[in-house]
């Protein structure tokens, strides 16, 4: 005798929208197979398999790894969640009538089961290649069995040697399922949720100048006059990974100065600098103190993972030892720039764009437009033999272990010419700007799905297939997020970049109006 369970979801993957949100909650869905086929013997014929189900258990857990030379290893549990799927009282299985047959005799169970929106995207991290660690996601069953007839004193010994399942109760588990978590963005409200969009612009004023410049000589530029630089510096909102460029914009001015600073002020070129930082971090307090990771109880060593790395039981053996000046964190920076060279961006002329001689408020601002190309594959880090292989250009994000971090850094070129035939003073001011990398929703493709509450490959009691009846054939539509139809007020939001509609009034308004009139006036008339 044989009976096995396997878990069929509906998708391998659960794409979730916009940024983490404790107050969302998406599902996973899909049906189990309780599968009975009869055995031959030898010695006896095929027996027909009476069972009673007494407990089914789908379980959704998630769990995040990190493995390298300097931190060594970590782990924790994200998340796990369980749903019952039996009913209350046990319920009988058999394949009565069907014994003989080599087609197993299956039951579909559904099940719907609930995930919080606050779980990091499915990732790979550290430094195992073979079986490289991060953050994944699995689907596993369990279910429980009791036979509907208690073993007979008749049956012989031999019927009970070849006949395994002859216990009270027997617990068996399925093969797990990978489930892919994506985290898409939310692209702009005017644009559709399948095409790819430009986001708006952010504007960043860099008021704190004068604390980034860097003396380059003996003779530094007065703080007074670079104090009275405004810069401005415009990027995009966020950034898809799929694009190979991004707007990028410089406003200058110094409205403040004098006419004569400002004719000695000069500005040569800027620097740009495009960086993805990725820190490694062995705890995970950090996150931990943002997002609801299960208790200490919950977490290893108390509760092991289900499916650890291999290489937790090498460091839980001694057979791996942490190397003495173990690192808590590490960081890589990686250029992001085509050939990891410093973009400079010279100006035209002596570069004295402050000069406002010629214009007496000196409000005018001198705007620098550029697109800034990058990479998506980037050059591999010769560390520990290979360590860092395949690094790639990657969302922004977090997890338990793994932060992302994007910046642009922003070198001015500044050079001042003293009174009188002084000595030229040049510093470089340096700031840098925050980029958000996403990944933006491919277009969908909606397939239609049959799925069955409860059915069997043979006939069956009529009776059962009354209380569990088949579902009808749908398809999933592609609805768009929460989020992007309204706030988390509950406020729903409103396109004011799609002008309304100039009125125009109707013709048949236009003859109600006139016979409104005429009817006023005969009654006027009347009186």
């Amino acid at each position: 005798m044989t009976v096995t369970i396997d878990i069929f979801p509906l998708s391998s993957t659960i794409d979730m929208l916009g940024a983490p949100d404790e107050s969302s909650a998406y599902s996973v869905s899909g049906h189990v197979s309780i599968s009975l086929i009869s055995t031959a013997s030898l010695f006896e014929r095929r027996r027909a398999i009476r069972l009673l189900l007494q407990s089914l258990v789908i379980t959704f857990e998630g769990q995040s790894e990190l493995v390298t030379p300097e931190t060594g290893y970590s782990g924790v549990r994200l998340c796990s969640v369980s749903q019952e799927l039996a009913p209350a009282d046990p319920m009988e299985l058999s394949n009565e009538g069907h014994e003989d047959s080599d087609k197993p005799v299956t039951w579909n169970v559904v099940f719907n089961v609930p995930i919080p929106g606050w779980l990091p995207p499915t990732d790979v991290f550290g430094d195992c290649h073979e079986s490289p660690p991060g953050t994944r996601y699995t689907l596993t069953a369990a279910a429980k069995f009791a036979h509907a007839n208690e073993p007979s004193a008749s049956y012989s010994w031999l019927s009970t040697l070849c006949s395994p399942f002859q216990f009270r109760s027997k617990q068996i588990h399925s093969l797990a399922r990978e489930i892919v978590l994506n985290r898409f963005a939310v692209p702009p409200a005017s644009t559709p949720l399948s095409s790819p969009s430009s986001y708006p612009l952010c504007n960043y004023s860099i008021s704190s100048i004068v604390s980034t410049g860097t003396k380059k000589n003996g003779s530094p530029i007065p703080t007074d006059v670079l104090s009275k630089l405004q810069v401005i510096a415009t990027v995009p909102e966020h950034v898809s990974v799929t694009d190979s460029s991004m707007p990028f914009t410089l406003r200058l001015r110094a409205a403040d100065l004098s006419n004569e600073d400002a004719s000695r002020l000069s500005i040569t070129h800027f620097s740009i600098e495009l960086e993805q930082v990725e820190k490694h971090r062995s705890t995970a307090a950090a996150y931990a103190a943002k997002y609801p990771l299960p208790r200490e109880r919950a977490q290893p060593p108390n509760k092991p993972l289900r499916d650890p790395h291999p290489v937790q039981a090498l460091y839980e053996v001694g057979l791996l030892v942490l190397p003495q000046s173990r690192h808590h964190s590490i960081e890589i920076t990686s250029s992001l720039l085509p050939g990891c060279l410093m973009a400079q961006y010279p100006l035209d002329g002596t570069g004295h764009i402050f000069d406002h001689s010629d214009d007496l408020d000196g409000e005018q601002w001198y705007t620098m437009q550029t697109d800034i190309p990058f990479v998506h594959q980037l050059p591999e880090v010769e560390r520990f033999g290979g360590w860092m292989a395949n690094p790639r250009l990657r969302p922004t994000g977090q997890s338990p272990f793994f932060v992302v971090k994007h910046l642009m850094q922003i070198t001015i070129a500044c050079s001042y010419q003293g009174a009188e035939g002084g000595p030229l003073a040049t510093d470089d001011l340096r700031f840098s700007v925050p980029i958000s990398f996403v990944r933006l929703r491919p277009t969908p493709m909606v397939l239609p799905v049959r799925v069955d509450s409860l059915q069997t490959t043979a006939s069956q009691s009529s009776a059962l297939s009354i209380t569990m009846p088949l579902s009808l054939p749908y398809s999933a539509p592609d609805l768009p997020a929460y989020s992007q139809l309204y706030y988390s007020n509950g406020d729903r939001k409103v396109d004011y970049t799609v002008p309304l509609p100039l009125y125009t009034p109707s013709a048949n308004s236009s003859e109600s109006s006139l016979s409104r009139e005429g009817s006023e006036e005969q009654k006027a008339d009347g009186l």
